[in-house]
């Protein structure tokens, strides 16, 4: 007993607050999420603080939301890219972690905001992303890019992670990754309009979000199973075959949900007629439960 008293009343962990490298990481932090921002304006046809706060447009907060959501998984990316890391223990070795911290960040910046043009000509190249997010305030698209964004976030984590090569090395396989990543989605969303029984960007343009929440659910579940795999291994045959079965799985899992976790009534109908937003966070959160077991279960 005296043991535990002990244990809970020991002061070393107080310790790890005497540290400065927290403050300065913090404050480096912050300045990246501002420039993250600001290079969103800058690549933004619009202006970013009007359409949040003058004009309320919910579509963009949605997509800024994963936005930035995507660039605070960057960030954490960078900190466990070593995963024996710890305190730096001299003022030199603080100012090149959070250099390092600066420009790793900044790849990701760029990457995601690259995923925007993905997103907007390829992902769904059937209407202009920027017409549906200001001009009807789709907040359906918001989330395409918001799954869109947070899954580009997860693969770049993932080849962030480990990484013990030149920085040149790093940067080209990050960049490799991430667009075999975007060619991932572009391939799921064709077989996700295949297997469903409404036309996935049609629903999408005509501003039913119940459509745009569950296929932004599903490009991050798909992201945290191709991720899962960049984290363990380096091969390129074997992450496609474990696309293959992440998709067998994804597919899977929304029978499941038609089936049985939503009887009597068709998925599909639910979201394309009723538009229940509802039945697609089940669909999407199925989705991405699923694919946090799979990874663990399959791959260790």
């Amino acid at each position: 007993m005296n043991e535990i008293f002990a244990a809970l009343l020991d002061t070393s962990a107080l310790q790890v607050f005497l540290h400065f490298d927290g403050p300065a990481y913090l404050i480096t932090i912050l300045i990246i999420l501002v420039l993250a921002k600001l290079l969103y304006d800058l690549f933004s046809p619009f202006k970013l603080s009007q359409q949040l706060t003058e004009v309320d447009n919910k579509a963009v907060a949605v997509s800024f939301g994963g936005y930035m959501f995507a660039i605070g998984i960057v960030i954490l990316g960078v900190f466990t890219s070593e995963p024996e890391a710890g305190f730096t223990t001299t003022r030199s070795e603080l100012l090149l972690d959070m250099l390092s911290l600066v420009i790793w960040s900044a790849v990701g910046i760029l990457l995601l905001n690259f995923a925007r043009l993905i997103n907007d000509n390829v992902l769904l190249s059937r209407f202009k992303n920027i017409k549906e997010l200001i001009d009807d305030r789709n907040i359906g698209t918001g989330a395409v890019e918001f799954g869109s964004y947070v899954g580009s976030a997860l693969i770049i984590k993932a080849a962030l992670y480990g990484e013990d090569s030149s920085f040149l090395s790093g940067i080209i396989a990050t960049v490799i990754y991430f667009l075999i990543g975007q060619l991932g989605f572009v391939i799921f969303a064709w077989i996700y309009q295949k297997m469903s029984r409404f036309d996935l960007y049609e629903e999408i343009e005509k501003d039913n979000i119940s459509a745009g929440i569950a296929f932004g659910a599903s490009l991050i579940a798909i992201a945290i199973l191709l991720s899962g795999f960049i984290i363990r291994y380096d091969s390129l045959l074997g992450f496609f075959a474990w696309f293959v079965i992440s998709l067998f799985f994804l597919i899977v899992s929304r029978y499941l949900v038609d089936k049985f976790l939503l009887p009597g009534a068709l998925l599909d109908e639910e979201i394309s007629r009723d538009q229940n937003w509802g039945a697609a966070l089940i669909e999407g959160g199925i989705a991405i439960i699923l694919a946090l077991m799979l990874v663990p279960v399959f791959l260790g």
